[in-house]
């Protein structure tokens, strides 16, 4: 391990190009095909400015939807092997993403259910079981879509054979009372509510199995919990205010929002000085992102790769080194 470099994970979900998908007519996934290439140049851009290969993370989506509507679970995983071989040559790494996604009947769409417990549930053990048939070993890398976390997933995780879990938003308000889940293209109604994750590490964990959002130390799952990178909202305060304030009024509310690649940044290099503002603020710096393989020429694609192509060149890309998860953390595992 490079002692002088920080390490760094791109998690890139692999998605249909949207979430209303025709089982007659079902769309096309150009937004991967799409994404691929730009990874590619956008790789090597990254070798030319640091001399390090970064290697990137593809989370495929093999959830019941995509069974239903394409035929098979791994459709992604065996209709473009082409991808999938560029990808592999390249040092890239696989890891499942998930979905709880049904069909409403009463409303004639595609609907994110979180209200019913179970359903979440058996769509993460069927994606899981279908990457690990592709594969032909236990999965070892999730991330659950829509950062929709319960226990109970977690546990159906950790029991497929996941190491490392790099779902976590541990900020308030992501999602909880959201109507429907956007893609590029198009909504999904969110059916349920979901998990206020606000209180949980902001920095790699093991769960307790009681709550995973709760750091359980030595007695916790097996299962790293990886959050996603963040940044304070919160205006700085010095420390003796902080200290006074605990005493009085009890520790002050944390007020963080994720740094997503495609948030409405005014410029792009603002989003990277804002990511090495929260790689100077970690005890152990880490970074870890994620986007999603959205329809070409939309907002949020052209959003993700403004933010992206500003990379190489500035500072802070020199510091980072992307690499598998699996590695960074292979002494804890």
């Amino acid at each position: 391990m490079e002692s002088s470099t920080i390490p760094a994970f791109l998690s890139i979900d692999v998605e249909p190009d949207g979430f209303q998908l025709d089982r007659h007519d079902p769309p096309p996934w150009a937004g991967y095909l799409d994404l691929v290439d730009f990874i590619t140049r956008l790789r090597a851009d990254l070798a030319g400015w640091t001399g390090r290969t970064p290697r990137f993370g593809w989370y495929v989506r093999t959830d019941p939807q995509i069974a239903e509507v394409y035929g098979r679970p791994d459709h992604a995983l065996v209709a473009f092997p082409a991808c999938a071989a560029r990808l592999q040559a390249a040092g890239d790494y696989w890891g499942v993403h998930s979905h709880p996604i049904r069909w409403a009947p009463e409303s004639g769409q595609w609907v994110h259910e979180f209200g019913d417990g179970d359903w979440p549930v058996q769509a993460t053990r069927f994606a899981l079981d279908a990457f690990g048939g592709w594969a032909g070993a236990p999965p070892r890398l999730f991330r659950a879509g829509s950062a929709f976390l319960t226990d109970r997933i977690v546990e159906a995780a950790e029991r497929a054979g996941v190491v490392i879990d790099l779902t976590l938003e541990p900020i308030t308000g992501s999602g909880v009372g959201a109507p429907a889940m956007v893609s590029g293209v198009d909504t999904s109604p969110v059916v349920g509510s979901y998990t206020d994750c606000g209180g949980a590490p902001r920095e790699p964990y093991r769960p307790a199995r009681h709550d995973f959002r709760v750091d359980g130390g030595r007695s916790g799952r097996r299962l790293l919990m990886v959050p996603l990178s963040t940044r304070s909202l919160a205006r700085p305060r010095p420390w003796w205010w902080r200290a006074a304030r605990r005493v009085l009024r009890g520790p002050a509310p944390s007020w963080v929002e994720v740094l997503y690649p495609f948030g409405s940044w005014p410029h792009a290099h603002e989003y990277w000085d804002a990511v090495e503002q929260h790689l100077g603020s970690m005890r152990h710096p880490y970074l870890s992102l994620a986007i999603r393989t959205d329809a070409p020429n939309t907002d949020v694609s052209t959003r993700v790769r403004r933010i992206l192509e500003a990379l190489p060149g500035h500072p802070v890309a020199t510091r980072l080194r992307f690499e598998n998860p699996l590695t960074t953390f292979r002494d804890s595992l």
